[in-house]
């Protein structure tokens, strides 16, 4: 059987920036693929490079070394076409003040010939969106809801969201990440979308990408974090089996990666699941 495309592909990616009379590494090694229907969460600290990575993925900055892929075009390099089929949606909002949202919308539809006039009137009633209201009147978190209708009504191929409902009221971000999920497997579609707040991620994502200092930590689906990263309680002269990878390791305490679930370890006193929250934390101590 062949090969399905990955959406987004990045393979053995380094990234430096400039500073001074040196250099600082942003991005080390990394690679990971996306296909349709999933959506993968990237999580990381402030200065990880999450913002990196996205600016990579959408060709802004050309990677250091290795290779980056949408669509299989050179993220640098893309077609009109491949460009029409990404969806973005930046941390801050702007643009289209003096317009109301109905003509803004319209503006914006303009451009992409595969537009939903069905999906872009779902998403307004559900944002409680006045077409008839400025754009530059709306409140912080009704320019991110339209900024996500602008990002999804055609719906895109790859859609890239930077902390996309951080501005959003509770219920609001929960209705728009119970249906992200859904929008992406009945599209075929793949979503990219950083976030500080883990309970999104737990609840969307079915995959997520762990950063720390450039590198990818994790990547795996979210259902087998549950089940095979785990806190370890051991013995003081506990020896680590090399079959185990250890994440993090603190005294008597290890966070490992099982590779069965059935697994038993000598030397072990005790051991728990973690969320991600915790799971983050135990990562960056």
């Amino acid at each position: 059987m062949e090969q399905e495309q990955a959406i987004l592909s990045f393979d053995n990616v380094v990234k430096y920036f400039k500073q001074g009379t040196g250099s600082v590494l942003a991005l080390d090694k990394l690679s990971l693929q996306l296909y349709p229907g999933m959506v993968v969460g990237l999580l990381g600290k402030n200065g990880a490079g999450k913002s990196t990575l996205i600016r990579c993925a959408l060709g802004i900055m050309a990677p250091t070394n290795g290779t980056i892929s949408v669509l299989g075009e050179p993220a640098t390099q893309l077609s009109a076409d491949t460009k029409l089929s990404i969806g973005y949606v930046p941390q801050q909002q702007f643009g289209y003040e003096g317009f109301t949202v109905r003509n803004a919308l319209d503006l914006h539809s303009s451009f992409y010939p595969n537009w939903d006039k069905e999906l872009e009137q779902y998403w307004l009633d559900r944002f409680q969106l006045d077409e008839k209201q400025s754009v530059q009147k709306l409140s912080v978190g009704q320019r991110q809801s339209l900024s996500l209708i602008m990002a999804m009504a055609y719906r895109p191929k790859l859609l890239v969201l930077d902390e996309p409902v951080a501005s959003l009221d509770p219920i609001a971000r929960r209705q728009f990440m119970g249906d992200i999920f859904e929008l992406a497997l009945e599209s075929g579609s793949a979503v990219l979308f950083s976030s500080h707040i883990t309970s999104d991620l737990e609840r969307v994502a079915s995959h997520v990408a762990l950063i720390k200092e450039g590198q990818l930590v994790l990547f795996d689906e979210m259902d087998n974090l549950r089940e095979h990263i785990k806190v370890w309680k051991v013995e003081p002269d506990f020896i680590i089996p090399e079959h185990i990878c250890v994440l993090a390791k603190k005294a008597n305490q290890l966070v490992v990666k099982k590779s069965g679930k059935d697994l038993i370890v000598q030397g072990v006193l005790s051991e728990s699941s973690l969320n991600l929250e915790n799971l983050f934390v135990e990562l960056h101590q």
